[in-house]
């Protein structure tokens, strides 16, 4: 089983990947599409890893668009933003909080949102349909066990990692989570002012902080949580069988850490919900590119062969939810936080 929404979010620019182009289908009026299109992805601490790890999508993708797609990857939130800004980009998966940015800045706009197989078995068209599938993920607050820290008010003071200013949940989930919860604190500054904050970069980076003791606890996104332990780099505690997406209760987390080992990484709490990634694309587009786009994102889930190749799939929120009117609409909850702690 597959972990659910391993890490993908979040930045792109400067480096490229060619595939090679095939003819889409004759019906479609590619006269005023570019001659290439450039997606941006999150590089994480390794670009060219995901660089390897998204030419399935790449080459997919130029097959049904019949044009040439290229890959890049970034080392900074921000640097994926600007990139659209500056229409070098044409479309990018970054994290929820930076399409709101880019939304503000570039215009961005949502045309899917990314889904991985986690919490279901069976073929990628049974997971697309599965009703009780929500396209959502979590931010975590983890510590070691034995620390001295087990609640949210223990942290006053500790040194805390968080990912990037721009990451969802790397700092503004936790950050608003924070407010909502302890006393006195109002914004951003208030909270950092309070612990003793520093940026690690990458969310493996702010894991692989807290595990080599260099930080007494870290914000996460729960997969990247259980993608290092599959990995081997490092021992935490819960997600039993790699089950993310679960809601956890006081209850639960208690349980979890009296059952830790001490020196585990182990949960403390956890965010609201999260929307997943969007696809987003930059304004000034032929509408019938970015209609062919969102066709062939959302038949990945169609083709088990091929979404085992990609890894991942792509779903429409509206059809998950139906109260939401555009997917755009998805993002509110994103917009919200970004209401809290941008400009403060």
């Amino acid at each position: 089983m597959k972990t659910l929404f391993r890490a993908l979010f979040i930045v792109v620019v400067l480096a490229a990947l060619m595939v090679g182009t095939v003819v889409a289908q004759d019906d479609v009026d590619r006269s005023d599409w570019p001659a290439q299109f450039v997606v941006g992805l999150f590089g994480g601490d390794d670009s060219a890893e995901t660089l390897r790890n998204n030419e399935p999508l790449a080459a997919y993708l130029s097959e049904e668009l019949g044009i040439e797609v290229l890959i890049t990857t970034g080392t900074s939130y921000s640097a994926v933003i600007e990139a659209m800004r500056a229409e070098r980009v044409d479309a990018m998966l970054v994290g929820p909080f930076s399409f709101v940015l880019a939304e503000r800045v570039a215009n961005a706009e949502p045309i899917a949102t990314i889904a991985f197989e986690g919490t279901f078995q069976g073929t990628a068209e049974e997971l697309g349909q599965t009703p009780d599938f929500a396209p959502f993920y979590y931010s975590v607050f983890i510590t070691t066990k034995g620390s001295g820290v087990r609640t949210l008010a223990d942290l006053e003071g500790v040194e805390f990692a968080f990912v990037d200013p721009a990451s969802t949940s790397g700092r503004n989930a936790p950050v608003v989570r924070l407010i909502n919860e302890i006393a006195g604190l109002e914004t951003p500054a208030d909270v950092d002012g309070w612990l003793n904050p520093i940026f690690a970069g990458s969310h493996p980076s702010a894991v692989t902080a807290l595990a080599e003791g260099n930080v007494i606890a870290a914000a996460t996104f729960e997969g990247n949580l259980v993608n290092m332990r599959g990995e081997g780099l490092v021992e935490a505690c819960g997600f039993e069988d790699d089950r993310l997406g679960v809601p956890l209760t006081q209850e639960m987390l208690d349980a979890i850490y009296d059952d830790c080992p001490d020196g585990n990484i182990v949960v403390i709490a956890q965010s609201d919900p999260i929307p997943n990634t969007p696809v987003a694309v930059r304004p000034g587009l032929p509408e019938s590119l970015k209609t062919a786009l969102q066709d062939a994102l959302l038949a990945i889930d169609n083709d088990d062969e091929l979404f085992q190749q990609i890894g991942y799939w792509f779903v429409d929120p509206r059809e998950i939810i139906p109260e939401l009117e555009t997917i755009s609409d998805f993002y509110d909850v994103v917009r919200d936080l970004a209401d809290i702690t941008l400009d403060q």
